[in-house]
């Protein structure tokens, strides 16, 4: 079949499956937009349309003469569901139907509603475009501008929100009592007054009296983010500021932080970069807008460079950190690639990265073939243009400049008639002759193959592998150290990545064995290629590292390179820098046939966020944990990672999972288990003492009356282990201890977020936790300092929850 009619045909059943989906779920629908730009009436916006099927807008054509009965279809559909209706127009339409779907949303899920805020009886309409960007809402719909959505926003939206938020005891709209109707009294000053009061008051002048303003928790967050404010004077900016000194504040929580540390520790060279990073979990959830994350960045940063100006602050520096991108849905940039995406991304990185390493580590080989195009004469040295050739230049370079280059800075030196003059007025004779030839003489070294220093643009594949491979968040890795990747984790023994290592007190390690036991080869794999990306990239950058100072900024830095001639001639650049963009651009131009899915003729694009999401994709096709996940992704509460999770397009797979763990609960919970065998034994104080999993057992075969009188117990040695903890016949050491947390951690999460509570068994899981506590926490025999070791070594061990030998 020819390529057009098969790609016709694909563009066909595409719609087709989409519309027969579409049929069975109407939610689908409301993600439609229109338009009446070409057209009286509002109509399906073709090019929108292949957006949300995944197909590239050049399929347009395609779309209105091969699918004209489909689009017809889903038209009619729209118009059933009231989601088409005449008489209003294709805009005010669209921010009708987000309204009527984030409704539906927040009637089956009144979780929701907890992200919606009030203000005067009112629904803050900012606040509501920013908490649910999937909706695609706008700040017009309260402002007068579409008239018909601003109707429906407040005479139904509104209504029936606030009825929910009544409905749920969060909020009750009658109790609400106008301004002008309350008693007179004190006036109560709210928390944006007070922060414009604390901006005019922080006129300081160095780190000292900065510190002398600090008094309470926190208070660093608090005058660094009013001493931005005082760069702006709009009242709306100022409140910019103040809304994200609260964000900052729940970050520092997050980062362990009590609030009350030396300033030099909070606000560490790596703060804007981690602060980032807390962002973009929620821009990826979809609880953030990439506009307000980066508002808010930007509102930290500008805080910064003002803290950077104060005296004694000469030494304070920090790594600045680029915004969210704000073009195209915020869900695209977080959207997992599908596999057959991720293969094709990994032929041409891996294809990328093999072209520069032998570009850079093949020997040099002088030429021997050619002759000089220089002629003696009475009056000095000539340039004989006729020998101005590629191979007689070539043969110059080696021969008689001993392939030693002429670089950018030498070209203002060059007098006379010396060889280096000679050579480079001979180039110019060669190009004027040739002007379609190489168009400078770093094209002509290129062309040669001469040895030079490693460029941005030929990092970006490795950078962009490795977020492949590791997942990790693309700020992250820019500022990875030249010793980032440990073989062997001190702790756990494991290959991981370490970051953010230099200043920060609270170092992160991001373990690559993340994967169970089923599947240790790809873990294996995983990292040694991790450790190939890295060691290549030290080997491409050791020339120019070692020419650094050792106190230079950039020495330890992985990812650096030279400045490109010849406006960056002599400069040592980080990866990510202006121009980043275009590197970007290019490299996807460059390969732009490989980059294209052949099935469906969708351009493939290179976006370092949907690399994160994708290993998580590949984890979950793998069955791995969620708490695995959880520890991959860095999140310090699982609530991060099911909400993560949730949002993303793989959620359906997680809740498979999560739905066939419980239902192993269920069908299993009443069906009596096979004895286990009896444990090993081992000479403890001179008495027979038996391992157990969750502790020693110092009478394994006269086990206490409620375990006999239990249905489980058969008689002789006991197996009731998951019971061991309320048995007086445990013994618990210092080697039980990371096992107990670790327990101890899973039967919480199987609490908070599972469905056991509402079983039979939830009594149970609460009475282990309660005696895990009496364990562990605060009344704990064992010292501090124990307990701390074993919950952190606790992070690196899987425990099955188990009640009456089933799995939770």
């Amino acid at each position: 079949m020819p390529r057009q009619k098969r790609k016709r045909a694909d563009y066909l059943e595409k719609v087709r499956q989409w519309l027969n989906e579409a049929s069975r779920n109407r939610e689908m629908l409301y993600s439609v937009k229109l338009t009446d730009k070409y057209t009286d009436a509002p109509i399906v916006s073709v090019e929108k349309f292949l957006k949300l099927l995944g197909l590239p807008g050049s399929g347009r054509n395609i779309l209105r003469s091969d699918c004209k009965d489909e689009l017809e279809k889903i038209t009619e559909l729209m118009r059933l569901e009231g989601l088409l209706v005449s008489g209003i127009s294709a805009n005010d339409l669209n921010l009708i139907n987000g309204l009527k779907l984030l409704l539906q949303r927040l009637e089956a899920d009144p979780a929701l509603l907890k992200r919606i805020q009030v203000f005067g009886n009112s629904i803050q309409v900012k606040r509501l475009v920013h908490a649910f960007p999937e909706c695609e809402l706008s700040t017009s719909i309260a402002s007068g501008r579409s008239k018909d959505a601003s109707a429906y926003f407040k005479d139904v939206f509104s209504v029936r929100v606030m009825e929910l938020f009544k409905d749920e005891g969060i909020y009750d709209s009658t109790d609400y009592i106008p301004v002008v109707e309350r008693e007179r009294g004190e006036p109560t000053e709210t928390s944006v007054e007070k922060f414009k009061k604390a901006r005019d008051s922080s006129k300081v002048s160095s780190v000292a009296e900065f510190e002398a303003l600090c008094k309470e928790p926190f208070d660093v967050g608090y005058y660094l983010c009013a001493l931005g404010a005082r760069t702006v004077s709009e009242a709306s900016s100022i409140n910019n500021f103040s809304a994200t000194y609260q964000t900052l504040k729940r970050f520092f929580c997050a980062q362990g932080l009590l609030g009350v540390e030396p300033v030099n520790e909070i606000l560490n060279e790596y703060v804007s970069l981690k602060f980032r990073t807390y962002l973009e979990d929620y821009v990826a959830t979809g609880q953030l807008s990439p506009s307000w994350a980066t508002t808010m960045l930007s509102c930290l940063q500008i805080s910064l460079d003002r803290f950077s100006e104060l005296q004694d602050a000469r030494d304070f520096s920090y790594i600045k950190a680029a915004g969210f991108d704000t073009r195209g849905r915020t869900t695209d940039s977080y959207k997992p690639y599908p596999k057959t995406h991720r293969d094709i991304v990994a032929g041409v990185l891996n294809t990328e990265i093999q072209r520069v390493w032998d570009r850079h580590t093949t020997p040099y080989v002088k030429t021997t073939a050619g002759r000089t195009f220089v002629k003696e004469t009475a009056t000095g040295a000539k340039i004989n243009g006729d020998l101005c050739t590629e191979q007689n230049l070539h043969w110059y370079f080696d021969q008689r400049l001993g392939s030693q280059r002429i670089t950018f800075k030498d070209l203002s030196s060059l007098r006379g008639s010396s060889p280096d003059t000679l050579f480079y007025r001979a180039v110019n004779n060669y190009r004027n002759r040739n002007p379609e030839s190489h168009a400078s003489l770093e094209d002509l070294y290129e062309a040669w193959g001469v040895p030079r220093d490693v460029y941005r643009e030929e990092l970006f594949p490795f950078y962009m592998r490795l977020l492949q491979v590791t997942g990790m968040n693309p700020m992250s890795a820019l500022d990875l150290d030249v010793d980032a990747f440990e073989p062997q984790h001190s702790a756990t023994l494991k290959p991981c990545i370490r970051y953010w290592k230099a200043r920060s007190t609270g170092a992160k390690d991001l373990h690559l064995d993340i994967f169970n036991s089923e599947i240790t080869w790809l873990s294996k794999s995983q990292a040694a290629e991790v450790a190939d990306i890295v060691n290549k990239v030290i080997a491409l950058t050791e020339n120019l590292r070692s020419r650094l100072p050792a106190n230079h900024e950039f020495k330890n830095l992985l990812f650096i390179a030279a400045g490109k001639p010849p406006k960056g001639y002599g400069q040592v650049k980080r990866l990510y820098e202006s121009g980043y963009e275009k590197i970007r651009e290019h490299f996807e131009r460059r390969y732009g046939d490989d980059l294209i899915d052949v099935e469906t003729g969708e351009v493939i694009t290179l976006v370092g966020t949907r690399f994160r999401s994708s290993i998580v994709s590949e984890m979950i096709e793998a069955g791995v944990s969620i708490r695995e996940i959880q520890l991959m992704l860095g999140h310090g509460s699982i609530t991060t990672t099911l909400t993560y999770l949730d949002r993303m397009d793989f959620n359906k797979q997680a809740r498979v999972q999560i739905q066939e763990k419980l239902q192993t609960i269920y069908d299993n919970a009443w069906v009596p288990k096979e004895p286990q065998s009896v444990p090993s034994a081992e000479k403890y104080r001179g008495e027979i003492i038996f391992k157990t999993p969750l502790g020693g057992c110092a009478n394994i075969f006269n086990p206490p009356d409620f375990i006999k009188n239990s249905k489980s117990y058969d008689g002789g040695a006991c197996s009731n282990f998951n019971k061991c903890l309320s048995c007086p016949n445990v013994i618990i050491t210092r080697a039980h201890l990371p096992d107990l947390f670790a327990l101890r951690r899973d039967y919480q999460t199987a609490w908070q977020h599972g469905k056991v509570a509402t079983t039979p068994y939830g009594t149970v899981i609460r009475e282990n936790i309660d005696i895990l506590e009496s364990i562990l926490g605060d009344e704990s025999e064992f010292a501090k300092s124990e307990l701390e070791e074993a919950e952190l070594l606790a992070r690196y061990i899987d425990s099955a929850v188990k009640i009456d030998g089933v799995a939770v």
